[in-house]
């Protein structure tokens, strides 16, 4: 089942999957259940531009929206965008309804809740080719159709893969202010002792765009890694972890690398190296919280001289507003900067 073959204006617009460091990409991800249940649309589509929303439909609205504002600027050279866009996706949710009862039928599966997703796509590569991917999933299990060689003469290459490509080029322009700015990432190592065992934890937090490469070594060798996730900030950043277990004492030479599109050359930092103190932006988020917190307090003062606030209330409050940096930090004797400013900024 091709959907963005079915439909021209998807393979336009084309779909993407998340790729190597310095791809852009452009997908959209179907969703179809079987049965409607409480606050999940039974039909929705999301689609993306580097990890951005930029458009989405469901069942529930019955029409395309916005997501992204720069998008808005696509009306400019097709005034009927979004109209051609919200019948695409109702004949879509027609298709899917029709694949997933099949599928159902197929698998000898009762007719209770099943889901279908899809996502098709292209990418833009460094080097400058073109990539192109489909996956379909039944009940969360990857699926794959059978294909008659005799009846499936499709052209999968070229054609569609420079129709997404040129699309994809197009809104990169559009969203260029936001899509294609350069954040570089700051970077900090800690270290968190248990009773046998000692565990450092390489940061790199506030950098766009997404991908990026981190790592610790050991004496020029990559150490294998405990967790490492990347997560998204609320001012459209990113942050990753890195965590990797060493031997308590050791004193081989060990550092964190941290390598993103807007670095000229990879980031070294050596543990050990920012023991004794807070980097300066580190500073200056502790003052926004501790003046934040100044703020509460007075603004709580003067409605307490006012009677709307009762003493004992704000006893209370000042017992949960302990720095909960400091209690954690003695709790689990781990540095709990990045969690403090993310919860509290």
């Amino acid at each position: 089942m091709k959907l963005l073959h079915c439909f021209p204006l998807l393979s336009c617009l084309g779909l993407l999957r998340v790729g190597a460091l310095g791809l852009h990409s452009l997908r959209y991800f179907f969703s179809f259940v079987s049965k409607p249940l409480p606050g999940v649309p039974q039909f929705s589509v999301v689609g993306y531009v580097d990890h951005v929303p930029i458009i989405g439909y469901t069942s529930e609205s019955g029409k395309a929206g916005v997501r992204a504002p720069w998008m808005e600027k696509i009306t400019v050279e097709n005034p009927q965008f979004w109209e051609d866009s919200t019948k695409t996706f109702q004949e879509i949710e027609k298709v899917l309804n029709n694949k997933l009862k099949t599928l159902t039928k197929q698998k000898n599966r009762s007719p209770g809740l099943h889901l279908f997703q899809a996502i098709e796509g292209c990418e833009l590569r460094e080097d400058g080719s073109v990539g192109w991917i489909e996956q379909y999933a039944y009940d969360g299990s990857n699926y794959t159709e059978n294909k008659d060689p005799a009846t499936d003469t499709r052209d999968r290459g070229h054609s569609e893969e420079m129709d997404c490509s040129e699309h994809l080029k197009k809104l990169l322009k559009y969203g260029e202010e936001s899509l294609q700015r350069r954040v570089t990432p700051r970077t900090r190592v800690s270290q968190r002792k248990t009773v046998d065992r000692t565990f450092l934890t390489g940061y790199a937090y506030e950098f766009y765009p997404r991908d990026i490469e981190v790592k610790w070594v050991r004496n020029g060798v990559e150490m294998p890694w405990e967790s490492r996730q990347i997560l998204p900030n609320p001012d459209g950043t990113y942050q990753i972890r890195i965590t990797v277990e060493v031997q308590e004492g050791d004193d081989v030479r060990t550092e964190y690398h941290v390598n993103h599109i807007s670095l000229t050359e990879t980031v070294i930092v050596t543990y050990g190296e920012q023991r004794g103190g807070l980097e300066s932006n580190e500073l200056v988020a502790l003052v926004v919280v501790l003046s934040l917190a100044v703020a509460m307090m007075t603004a709580m003062l003067v409605l307490a001289w006012a009677g709307i606030l009762k003493w004992k209330v704000i006893l209370s409050l000042l017992t949960i507003m302990r720095c909960p940096q400091h209690s954690r930090r003695n709790r689990e004797g781990q540095d709990t900067f990045r969690e403090v400013t993310q919860t509290y900024l």
